[in-house]
């Protein structure tokens, strides 16, 4: 099966752990993206993978270039044009200290394509997965209406779509988050997360009354009906509790066949957090495409998000298939 995946590629300049954007005189550079991390990962476990997007033609746009085809990643749906590389400046936080973020996306070259950018159906040729992710939609109406067009055209190839709905406060607000992401989830045979998505009884989201991490029981029923309303068969998520920056309780779950499977929750120290989300999609997702037996995929699935806390850079290029053993070295929380 070939995977291909859709959305921006950044440049990460992330601040020394013991600096702020107040006092930081240098930043580490990294390359990564939602899509483009979930695109290395099912790389490095032997699966097909394409990325389309739009980089700038110059220095930057190149170095992604040679990343990707360094990783087994296909760079023949890559346009070169513009002359901007979205960024994003990371301040690293640590213990009570929390990391943040500072987007500078606007006029990118891929922010400013547009649809006759893009064939789809020309693209799509051959491939039988494709994935997206909720910040594509965030950027513009524009990159609204090329989604749309992708998803129908990967609709009309029968391919399998997925979605990370993926909300970014800093690109839009919650509010019109729920409101656009159904239009694309509506496509989809998997996604990850349940918000920003709308579920909507009496004028009012259901999901407004939920407390952090419900539990199987709360949101089994939530979740039959988000899987009824969109059609979905899967929906994947983590439910991480955080003791502090640099250290996590997190557990894997995933509602299918109407009902909750999840794992044991797990303690993790984090080196870095960038990608970890990413890290859990892709294993779903191998999974799901090697025909794994559920409790497999999400053992797996939880022990690549795991071991990227211990990795800095945005991506994982490890194989996912032994991630399940990460499991049995990671300290398992009893609650």
């Amino acid at each position: 099966m070939k995977f291909i995946t859709f959305g921006e590629i950044l440049m990460r300049l992330s601040t020394d752990v013991s600096s702020t954007f107040k006092t930081a005189d240098q930043f580490n550079i990294n390359i990564g993206g939602s899509e483009m991390n979930v695109a290395m990962s099912l790389a490095a476990s032997g699966i097909e993978t394409s990325v389309v997007t739009t980089l700038p033609d110059n220095g930057f746009g190149h170095r992604v270039i040679s990343l990707l085809k360094s990783n087994n990643v296909e760079t023949e749906n890559i346009k070169m044009q513009g002359s901007k590389m979205g960024v994003y400046f990371l301040e690293q936080g640590f213990n009570i200290r929390s990391s943040s973020v500072i987007y500078d996306r606007k006029y990118s070259s891929f922010e400013q394509s547009s649809e006759a950018d893009y064939d789809f159906e020309k693209i799509f040729e051959g491939y039988d997965w494709f994935h997206f992710s909720g910040i594509t939609p965030a950027l513009n109406n524009e990159m609204q209406e090329i989604l749309l067009k992708a998803l129908q055209a990967a609709e009309a190839k029968g391919m399998k779509i997925s979605a990370d709905l993926n909300f970014r406060g800093n690109l839009w607000t919650f509010e019109e988050a729920r409101k656009t992401m159904p239009q694309f989830v509506t496509y989809c045979d998997v996604i990850f997360g349940y918000e920003p998505l709308a579920l909507m009884e009496n004028g009012e989201d259901i999901k407004d009354s939920l407390e952090r991490n419900p539990n199987a029981e709360t949101l089994t029923p939530i979740l039959q009906k988000i899987s009824k309303q969109y059609d979905l068969k899967h929906i994947a998520f983590t439910q991480r509790t955080v003791l502090h920056s640099n250290k996590n309780i997190i557990r894997g779950m995933m509602f299918t066949d109407g009902k909750i499977l999840e794992t044991d929750a797990y303690e993790v120290e984090i080196l870095d957090r960038i990608g970890t989300g990413d890290a859990y999609t892709s294993g779903i997702i191998h999974g799901l495409i090697n025909d794994l037996s559920h409790e497999e995929t999400l053992d797996n699935a939880l022990g690549n998000m795991l071991y990227k806390h211990t990795l800095s850079g945005d991506f994982l290029v490890e194989d996912i298939s032994p991630m399940n053993k990460v499991l049995d070295a990671t300290q398992e929380v009893k609650r």
